[in-house]
């Protein structure tokens, strides 16, 4: 049966069926630090799975979104794909930093798009990724093989985890999903932060591990490899001796930036640990309940059904944020249910829109 907005919203508030049932997580990091209040912040959508050249300025009560410029040259365009990386621009003061969240599926798209918006990769401060998966770190080879990232760059990952090979499904017949390139990591110069612990990135922070606290327990249909491009002494005890294993995302990340003002913008990038769950880890880490904004992929696409999308947005509703960016696997049964819902605070996620929260140049 199809599901048009009417019945969309109306299974909202009906259909609120369990998620599937999950082992237990190891225990999260204790918190252990301040976060940075930044005046301004804009994010550029440097990859993700909409172009649009149409685009209209919006402006809201403390957000401005710039569209994606129109080009001069014919021949050239932006390029969408099934990926996501997100540049954070935030000002502190007189400090700006610019701190890079995930690379794309290909260095093709994020590259390209990068140099349409004219962002050096010399300009980037401070590099997270969020989870070991391509879509997401597929384009960081050729951000490298640019030769312009600055050396000593930190790089935040989740734990050893994401670096372990992948493989698509469920099964062990599965096939392969890449492995991140470590020993390019090393060639670049790269520092690399990896743990499970909350840290500063930039002029933000990282949830570091999110524990399953609301009634998401989402489905990652990915399993990992352990000993494959990771180290097995260094991922959880009861993944050591194992070949295969489903994902669960433990090593996954969030990235939260506090402005001032107006409270918490959170960027679940792709979001197998819940998008719920994320906020608030970074409620946890951070001390701040108001949230400003929810950005970036939610991960409501099969195998979520749209039962648990409409749950996650029943959720999310009761955390009242003031806005929500949805992309990447967010979702179509989420993003109509959410824009029929809450039609003046969802803003859809476009490839080179920029999104501009806090103080105003």
């Amino acid at each position: 049966m199809l599901l048009n907005r009417r019945s969309l919203l109306k299974g909202a508030g009906a259909l609120m069926l369990p998620w599937p049932a999950v082992a237990a997580a190891p225990r999260p990091a204790p918190l252990r630090f301040t976060v940075p209040t930044i005046d301004r912040l804009e994010l550029t959508v440097l990859v993700d799975g909409t172009a649009a050249l149409f685009g209209l300025p919006i402006d809201k009560p403390d957000l401005k979104t710039i569209p994606t410029p129109r080009l001069a040259d014919y021949h050239a365009a932006f390029l969408a794909q099934w990926g996501y990386s997100i540049l954070a621009s935030t000002r502190a003061g007189a400090v700006e930093r610019r701190t890079l969240v995930d690379f794309g599926y290909t260095p093709e798209a994020l590259l390209n798009n990068m140099r349409l918006l004219g962002i050096d990769p010399a300009t980037i401060d401070a590099m997270v990724l969020s989870h070991g998966h391509y879509d997401h770190f597929g384009g960081l080879d050729g951000l490298l093989a640019t030769g312009k990232v600055r050396r000593g760059t930190p790089l935040f990952v989740g734990g050893e985890e994401a670096f372990c090979d992948r493989i698509r499904g469920m099964t062990p017949d599965g096939p392969p999903f890449g492995a991140i390139d470590r020993p390019a990591l090393a060639k670049a110069g790269i520092k690399l932060v990896v743990g499970p612990e909350p840290a500063i990135a930039g002029q933000g922070f990282t949830t570091g591990m999110i524990p399953l606290v609301s009634p998401e327990h989402p489905v990652v249909p990915t399993a990992m490899l352990p000993g494959k491009g990771c180290d097995r002494a260094a991922i959880d005890p009861a993944k050591r001796d194992k070949d295969f294993v489903v994902d669960d995302a433990v090593h996954e990340l969030g990235t939260a930036f506090n402005v001032a003002g107006h409270g918490l913008v959170v960027i679940g990038s792709c979001s197998h640990r819940g998008i719920i769950n994320t906020v608030r880890r970074a409620q946890a880490v951070s001390g701040i309940d108001k949230v400003h904004a929810i950005v970036g992929g939610f991960h409501l696409v099969p195998p979520q059904t749209p039962a648990q999308a409409l749950q996650t947005l029943d959720l999310m509703r009761a955390m009242n944020p003031d806005y929500i960016i949805p992309g990447h696997c967010s979702g179509e049964t989420f993003i109509a249910a959410a824009l029929a819902a809450m039609p003046d605070r969802v803003v859809r996620s476009v490839v080179g829109q920029r999104y501009q929260f806090g103080v105003r140049d």
